[in-house]
């Protein structure tokens, strides 16, 4: 499996997740523009995607979906409604039933399979992912106020993990956001502190576990190296091995790869 982490966070989001058969994205809050050079930088054309799973109706999510043919979407009802009445060019198609999923169900993608499991966040149906290939499993979970119990069962000894990690707390509370901005992304139904997901990985992490990125990191309420350190000092704080792991930062600007899928065996 291979990943390419095209942009995270306010501004934008979109990623792609290749096997060796399948090629998937990610939701697409991109410009068609930016969105289709970066395909091309990574050596895929637009019509190489087989699916697109979106996890919820926020702007930064799905304001590029328009790029893409209706037919190739994965998402719960909520979202479908909310990407209908984001985009008239969707507003009278008709949703493909076996498209439209629900907590904890197993869809099939070709030789991927894709649980959706719930986030907490406050747009209604937002969702995440467990892939899964003959070999490896990725966590996708962006954009959650907190993590459910259940879904830490899901999430256990992952290869590799796409989390996010969006504010430090005390550089949000001194920006000047709106005190209701704020609450907003420090409830359970906002986002993951550097804290929270640092937390989350040293309850989920395992033997298997190679690769993390963090995601969705703010650029005014946060810093990578907030996210590091945090991450590093829970990960010593509660004994967790990181002798194998590499971590770093995703970007709202600059696309970041990893897995191990030769470029040769994909599509072979």
């Amino acid at each position: 499996m291979r990943y390419h982490i095209l942009e995270s966070g306010s501004k934008g989001n979109a990623t792609i997740i290749r096997s060796k058969n399948t090629i998937i994205a990610i939701d697409n809050g991109l410009s068609n523009k930016v969105f289709l050079t970066k395909l091309a930088e990574i050596g895929v054309s637009l019509t190489d995607i087989d699916a697109v799973l979106i996890t919820h109706g926020h702007r930064d999510h799905i304001a590029g979906l328009n790029v893409f043919p209706f037919n190739l979407f994965y998402a719960t009802k909520e979202t479908f409604n909310l990407i209908q009445e984001f985009n008239s060019k969707f507003l009278d198609m008709q949703i493909e039933t076996n498209h439209v999923v629900n907590y904890y169900q197993e869809i099939k993608i070709k030789d991927l399979k894709i649980t959706i499991i719930p986030t907490s966040h406050d747009a209604q149906g937002s969702i995440g992912f467990i892939i899964e290939d003959d070999e490896e499993k990725l966590v996708y979970i962006t954009d959650t106020g907190f993590i459910y119990e259940k879904v830490l069962k899901y999430m256990q000894n992952a290869k590799y993990y796409i989390l996010e990690s969006n504010h430090d707390v005390k550089m949000l509370l001194n920006t000047n956001r709106p005190q209701s901005l704020k609450d907003r992304i420090l409830g359970d139904k906002g986002h993951l502190s550097n804290e929270d997901c640092a937390m989350y990985l040293s309850e989920t992490i395992g033997p298997k576990t190679r690769e993390i990125v963090f995601a969705h990191i703010s650029e005014e309420a946060n810093k990578e190296e907030a996210v590091l350190n945090a991450f590093l000092k829970i990960m010593e704080k509660r004994g967790v091995s990181l002798e194998h792991v590499l971590f770093r930062c995703s970007s709202q600007k600059n696309t970041v790869s990893g897995g191990e899928l030769k470029e040769e065996n994909i599509n072979a």
